[in-house]
């Protein structure tokens, strides 16, 4: 079994449009095309209804993907629906395709209301656990904002997904040092915490938490650059290190998509743990075919209790 552990429905229509500003600048950039390329192509980027999300699974042979709702409200300003009505929207998605897809639900925990919005998301709606975005500008282990969300999650016994590793503006990285989730994971032994994106170039700080955490989960969304740009040095080494300290256990296949579909396919993404190139698998880098399964799907499906 193969399970996306890290997905988001994106649209003009959930998130507003000075994202899709920032992000054409940022991808104009990075990839050295005009602006106006890039606008032309962020139809493919685009989907809020899952069609798109599960034509590109089936290509890729995965089976189950975790969409995650992302507040991004309060520091991008509101989009045309309102938090709740955006975690409805994952949740009606998740209808059309119940036995592909998952939702987590999101809300900035500076909504006054935040709390009483994801009660309605996890026993409404059937939401199947929280994610958190600090880099809108919160720390995550602030005990006033963030731990009655932690408390609300370990009460109903769903895991909590959690931004870290350094952001693009106008969002801020101060606030996603792997660190903080120390303390959190510490003071809520029982929940299950995931540190989105394994902190990207903080991973080391990232794998020693974990490595002292039992409850810490790393997904690898968003690694797609590394394993395509410096495979050894930048992916496989890491994941190695990774392997070495917490094992296939606690460690999640994740894509981030649709953000980075344009860079490499699900397809692709899955194969490169899957399949390793002869130089790699001569190099004593490649995990093996239980770390891959394990990775790949087999965390997840624990974690999300999906087959059980």
């Amino acid at each position: 079994m193969i399970i996306d552990s890290h997905v988001h429905l994106m649209s003009q229509k959930i998130i507003a449009q000075s994202y899709w500003d920032n992000w054409v600048k940022l991808a104009a950039a990075l990839s050295g095309r005009p602006v106006e390329k890039i606008v032309r192509r962020l139809p493919e980027i685009q989907d809020d209804n899952g069609g798109l999300l599960i034509a590109d699974m089936d290509a890729a042979g995965i089976d189950y993907s975790i969409i995650s709702t992302i507040d991004y409200g309060i520091v991008l300003g509101e989009a045309s629906m309102d938090i709740l009505e955006i975690n409805r929207l994952y949740a009606e998605v998740v209808k059309k395709y119940p036995n592909r897809l998952i939702a987590l639900a999101g809300v900035d925990p500076r909504r006054k209301n935040a709390v009483q919005i994801l009660k309605t998301c996890l026993k409404d709606l059937g939401m199947k656990g929280i994610k958190l975005l600090p880099p809108t500008g919160f720390y995550p282990n602030d005990h006033e904002l963030c731990y009655p969300i932690y408390k609300l999650a370990a009460e109903y016994g769903l895991p909590v997904l959690v931004h870290t590793g350094p952001e693009t503006a106008p969002l801020y990285s101060k606030y996603d040092y792997p660190i903080f989730l120390d303390e959190v994971a510490n003071d809520f032994p029982d929940l299950q915490i995931i540190m989105a994106h394994a902190g990207f170039c903080w991973w080391p700080e990232a794998v020693n938490i974990a490595a002292t955490k039992p409850n810490i989960y790393l997904d690898l969304a968003g690694w797609q650059p590394r394993a395509r740009q410096q495979p050894k040095e930048e992916f496989y080494q890491p994941l190695k290190t990774m392997l070495k300290n917490i094992g296939p256990s606690r460690l999640l296949f994740g894509s981030d998509w649709p953000a980075l579909r344009l860079m490499m396919s699900s397809q692709k993404w899955v194969d490169v743990f899957k399949n390793s190139s002869e130089e790699i698998v001569a190099s004593g880098l490649a995990p093996s075919p239980e770390e891959a399964a394990g990775i790949l799907g087999g965390a997840a499906a624990k974690l999300f209790r999906i087959g059980a």
